[in-house]
């Protein structure tokens, strides 16, 4: 792998572990609602940070791949 593989290749690792994250929380903060538990409001201020990321990962993936 050479050093212009390695920028693309580190920001698509670590958007896949975020977005799994992100799919994990999601899933346990509508089981949550669906049971009629209150959330604190970070949680869902970290679900919109967290997609956030996500979406400057993809697009810095994007980026360096058409270079």
């Amino acid at each position: 792998m050479s050093d212009n593989d390695a920028l693309p290749n580190a920001a698509a690792a670590g958007r896949e572990g975020l977005a799994s994250q992100l799919r994990e929380l999601e899933a346990f903060i509508g089981k949550a609602t669906a049971n009629g538990e209150e959330l604190p409001p970070e949680a869902l201020e970290m679900i919109e940070r967290l997609r956030e990321i996500v979406k400057a990962l993809d697009a810095l993936t994007a980026s360096l791949e058409q270079k």
